[in-house]
Formats: structure tokens, sequence, C-alpha cells
């Protein structure tokens, strides 16, 4: 398999860290100033502690939608790799974000572009665009397809800001906290078949599966036994232990990789969910890493993009001619679920 090309568009309303601190004070009234001030510096610590500095999110005032920019990242896609919308054969959707629960919406994308291809949807959290690829070679390596288009939109920020830019109470922190890091964008990835070979190894770990969460309306009939973290932040918002979650990921994904890849010197490039550039900077740092190949510029700039961090991590490496054909590159993405992979190959 071979990635071909890779499409990206993200929204104009440029969110700092200062505005997010702003945005918090503003929807907060009546919270005690002793409260909000030790909250807001609570969340400013973490900030830095993570390495968030900007994301990008729509601007409603300006009335951008989410497809406008999955259909211009579509279009880039396709202008980078030169040949004809018909030449796709299948169209997987694997964002998060999406405005419907059928059909699937890689239907809306393909009639949007003019694209007779098949289509499917695809949804593991943050780790999407991987099961993506993951599908994608398997079809390849039995004939089913020559050429697919990977899309994702991740658009989650609804009409400005979700609710939990409330502040209740200091606890709330430890599972809201990392919906102040994230970010929205479109990526387009077209892979073709190709006799160029890829190694997936994944780690799953259902046990954890309620650290991060976005609980639809009926959600309780679904799960066995609700417990106190589903829920916390109302029906439809994003709710996350970030911070048990890197402890996971330090403890799990950290030996993953070591043990998968073996000579940490040996690929030329290690590309991390984008979740916190420093964490993954640490953890690459214990088991070897060299920093310098751990690719961790998509979080400062972008925030927490959910699926489409790592196509958008590849798009900048490239731009930088950080990435280059021939380099041996790592995959190694920590998401909800808990899940961890590992992805081996040949750009």
């Amino acid at each position: 398999m071979r990635i071909e090309s890779i499409g990206i568009r993200t929204p104009s309303r440029r969110v700092t860290n200062d505005d997010i601190l702003q945005i918090l004070e503003e929807n907060s009234g009546g919270v005690p100033k002793i409260l909000l001030k030790t909250y807001m510096r609570m969340v400013s610590g973490l900030f830095k502690v993570a390495g968030s500095e900007v994301r990008y999110i729509r601007d409603f005032a300006r009335n951008e939608k989410a497809v406008d920019f999955i259909k211009g990242a579509i279009a880039d896609s396709l202008d980078q790799w030169g040949q004809s919308k018909s030449d796709i054969d299948l169209m997987i959707y694997c964002g998060v974000g999406k405005g419907f629960l059928e059909p699937a919406s890689a239907y809306f994308y393909a009639n949007a572009m003019g694209m007779s291809c098949a289509c499917f949807d695809i949804c593991d959290a943050c780790m999407s665009w991987i099961r993506a690829l993951e599908i994608s070679y398997e079809f390849f390596k039995s004939g089913r397809y020559r050429n697919i288009m990977i899309v994702n939109g991740e658009f989650n920020v609804h009409h400005g800001l979700p609710d939990n830019f409330k502040v209740k109470d200091l606890k709330q922190i430890e599972y809201t906290f990392p919906t102040y890091t994230i970010g929205e964008s479109a990526t387009a990835t077209i892979v073709a078949a190709s006799d160029k070979e890829w190694k997936f190894t994944f780690k799953t770990l259902p046990e954890l599966s309620d650290l991060c969460t976005i609980p639809l309306d009926g959600y309780e009939s679904f799960v066995d036994n609700p417990n106190h973290r589903l829920n916390k932040n109302g029906l439809s918002n994003f709710v996350s232990y970030g911070g048990k979650m890197f402890d996971s990921a330090r403890e799990h994904l950290a030996p993953l990789v070591r043990d998968t890849v073996g000579d940490m010197n040996g690929p030329d490039i290690y590309f991390p969910h984008a979740a916190s550039d420093t964490a993954y900077l640490s953890a690459g740092k214990d088991i070897g890493i060299p920093s310098e190949k751990m690719y961790a510029k998509v979080f400062p700039a972008f925030g927490n993009v959910v699926s489409a961090s790592i196509p958008m991590g590849m798009d900048m490496a490239i731009k930088e001619g950080r990435l280059r054909r021939g380099d041996k590159v790592v995959f190694c993405p920590a998401s909800a679920g808990m899940v961890y992979s590992v992805v081996q190959f040949e750009y």
C-alpha cells in the first residue's frame, strides 16, 4: 500500500489558550470568584504541561460549515494525486465528527463531489484513521480495490462551544480539561495498492472504555451497569479523563512501541496522536526514541484534532521536507477504548 496524497483544510477562527480562559470566564456567570480564579489557574497550568497553544474552529459568524472544509480537503487530495475522481473505488469516512447516525457519512461526501464509488464509515475514536488504513491494506491484499480515499471531518465544536465551558466545581477539570484543547480539521487521504508491506500491531484494553466518551440519548440501555464516569458533562458532550489516559499510554503504549520496533533509531520519523506533544516526547525519551524523530508539532499548532492528527502531521512534515519518499515511518497513537497501535511502513 502507498499513501498517494493528503488534502488538509482547517477553519479560520484561531483560538489561543488565553481565548479559552476568557470563554470560561464569560460562560461561568454566578460562579464564586475564588472558585473561578482557581479553576482558570489550574487550566492555565495544564495548558503549559500539555504543550497547548492554538486550535482552530469554525467561525459561525461567517457561516463556516464542516461540509465545505471536507469537500475542500477531498478536492486538494485529488489535485495532488493527479488522477480522476472516477478512479477512486471506495470512500471510507472515519471522522468522529458527523451529522447523522445513518446513513454512512461517506455517501454524502461522495455525492457532493460527484463520485460514484463504494462507501462506508468506520469509527474508533482517535484510532479511526489508522483502522481505515488497516482495512484498506487488507482490501488491497485481496485485490478488492485499487484506490481508496479515507476522509475525516473532525468538527466537534457545536454552535461555537460545547456546554462544558461553564465552571461548576474544581473536580470537573479531571474529566473536562481535554475539551479545552480540541481543534477542528478535515483531511482526505488517497491510498493505492502497491507491493509495499505495512505492519499493524494493536493492544486493546476494553476495561478502560469509560475513560473517554461522548454519550448519546438512551446510552444507559446499551451498557452493562453504567458507572459514575459516564455522562459527566451531559448528553453528546465530551468526557475525557486525560490524566488517566496518559498514564495508561505510558504504561502500555511505550513498551508496545519498544517491543515492536526494536531499534528505536531505525525509523526516520514517528507520528503520535496529537493529544499532547510533551507527553509523547517524554514517553518517547523514556524508551529511547530520539526527540528529533518524534514529530509532535500538530498539537501546539492545531490542538487535538481527533482522528485527523496523524494525516495532518504527515502533511506538515512533507511540506517542511521532514518526511520524504523512502523514509521509514512509525505511527504510534493511543485512543479511547483504550487501544494503542504501532504501524510500520516505508513512505
